[in-house]
């Protein structure tokens, strides 16, 4: 039975022994793979190196300091403690990326014909990138906002030679989608610790201390302000009208009646974001502003808003904030 043991110790999950440990090892051994593969430094950003993910966050504040700045005081000094919540979205981002370049380099290449007219397939296929993004993009249920600016990689794809590219390689995304899905997950549950260990251990909590910060009365306003859930707090416009023009063709081909969508037309499209049902159902109640059951185009732009979200790593509330609330259903809930 000594098959049978080496076999579920192989199973195991590997144990990290910091949040920035594991960062580097699942980097270097699942993503770092994939992005050599697809050239994803030539068109993007370097490899990560251990420096990357062991620098700490350096603070230098020059002027003068009014007290509406405090908010942005208590960001700053709370760095150090949230730097590894940081690198591991960063990672996330990052990773979302590389998988999207990866389809793309992989399409180019399968589109390229063997023998003849090589040139002037690749000038077809940079001219018509915008199509292929949406292929990508329908094909794979990819976010928009996944993808590359598509007037740089079409520049940069200029000085490529596209016969040179790799075919798609299933097992390189399968490491990556295992490191999003299993080794992120349980890195993310180790960050807890890691702060109240940085709190017992350091006078100041792990927040920065002295020369500006001298005598700082803590807002409690000001933690993660402008990400998540809390972007778009305090301001004027309704930061999911931002986007909404992205939604408003999805909700259009959902087929609305007087304006809005049933429950089971949003689920046919929200189940494409692969976001497990217990999470879509709490978007779903959040979205429903006004609690009739249907979505119309605004709660439709909310629901994709907040799904958004989800995806980038971020937590959803129990309760709606005001910020994120419609305009047109703000007198409603008054």
């Amino acid at each position: 039975m000594r098959w049978l043991s080496d076999d579920r110790r192989k199973k195991e999950p590997e144990v990290f022994d910091t949040v920035v440990e594991g960062l580097k090892k699942i980097y270097k051994t699942k993503l770092l793979p994939l992005e050599e593969t697809y050239k994803f430094h030539d068109f993007h950003s370097p490899p990560l190196d251990d420096p990357d993910f062991d620098s700490k966050p350096m603070i230098l504040l020059i002027g003068q300091y009014s007290t509406e700045e405090q908010d942005l005081f208590k960001d700053l000094q709370s760095l150090p403690r949230n730097a590894a919540l940081r690198k591991l979205n960063d990672l996330i981002k990052r990773a979302r990326l590389a998988k999207v370049h990866a389809y793309i380099i992989s399409y180019l290449k399968k589109e390229m014909p063997s023998m003849f007219g090589k040139d002037n397939k690749k000038k077809e296929l940079i001219s018509k990138l915008g199509d292929i993004f949406g292929t990508i993009q329908r094909e794979h249920q990819i976010s928009p906002g996944d993808f590359p600016n598509l007037k740089r990689m079409q520049e940069q794809l200029a000085f490529h030679d596209f016969t040179k590219f790799h075919q798609l390689k299933p097992k390189l995304l399968e490491a990556v989608d295992n490191m999003l899905a299993n080794d992120i997950a349980r890195l993310m549950q180790m960050i807890p610790h890691e702060e109240e260990t940085m709190v017992e251990n350091n006078a100041g909590g792990g927040v920065v201390q002295g020369g500006a910060f001298e005598g700082y009365i803590e807002s409690p306003f000001g933690i993660g302000r402008g990400e998540g859930i809390d972007m778009g707090r305090g301001e004027h416009e309704w930061v999911v009208g931002k986007e909404k023009y992205e939604y408003d063709d999805s909700f259009q081909k959902l087929n609305p009646i007087n304006g809005k969508i049933t429950g089971a037309a949003a689920k046919s499209e929200m189940v494409k974001s692969k976001l497990p049902n217990s999470v879509l159902s709490k978007v779903w109640k959040l979205a429903d502003v006004d609690r009739d059951g249907m979505l119309d185009a605004d709660e439709w732009a909310l629901a994709n808003h907040l799904i958004k979200i989800k995806l980038d790593g971020h937590d959803l509330p129990s309760d709606l904030p005001d910020h994120l609330i419609p305009p047109s259903k703000r007198n409603d809930m008054a």
